[in-house]
């Protein structure tokens, strides 16, 4: 026999000691944990806490802490201008927008006051200024909205003859459209504004 061991190290088996393997899982749950600690709210956003599933707070754009797997945090956009559009839909947008006339009667067709049908369509633009209420207090918070500025719309053009709608009303349809949709949104708890 040969002081040397001959054996081929593949042939050898490999054991791995209990400590490594603690270590290694101890190593891997820390990561976890500590990336699941933070998180990033963009400049235009703000986001809702939930601390157990309830409402905790609202937190600023930057970085923050939060308790990991007991906390939730939902990011908001709060200074971007949305909108919906009534009557048609934008099929792609930019320098040369290209709308889609598609088939939305049911949301532009409406009845004057003088009894002539009218077609109008139009666009409201909003920006979420609760992002509290815009997470909790309404359920299908899209089909409120479309609701609302639809109801409003058909009920001042409703009031108004045809000429006027076409013509010199207007402005003021757009105006008091605006002031009375803000009223209703705001009574609703929608957490937005109609810009």
């Amino acid at each position: 026999m040969s002081e040397f061991d001959v054996t081929p190290k593949s042939n050898r088996p490999v054991t791995m000691r209990p400590k490594i393997i603690l270590i290694a899982v101890i190593v891997i749950a820390v990561i976890i944990l500590i990336s699941s600690s933070f998180y990033v709210v963009d400049q235009t956003e703000e986001a809702v806490v939930l601390l157990f599933g309830k409402f905790n707070r609202v937190s600023s754009p930057g970085l923050h802490f939060k308790i990991p797997w007991i906390e939730k945090n939902y990011n908001v956009p709060t200074q971007i201008v949305q909108n919906m559009s009534f009557g048609f839909r934008t099929e792609q947008a930019g320098i040369n927008t290209v709308y889609s006339r598609g088939d939305y009667p049911e949301e532009s067709i409406m009845l004057t006051g003088d009894l002539n049908i009218v077609d109008v369509e139009w666009i409201i633009q909003y920006r979420i200024v609760d992002p509290k209420a815009w997470l909790f207090h309404v359920e299908n918070r899209t089909k409120t909205i479309r609701d609302i500025s639809q109801s409003i719309v058909n009920l001042l053009v409703g009031d108004r003859g045809i000429l006027d709608v076409i013509g010199q009303e207007r402005i003021n349809i757009e105006i008091q459209g605006q002031d009375m949709m803000n009223e209703l949104f705001t009574e609703y708890g929608l957490g937005i504004t109609v810009t």
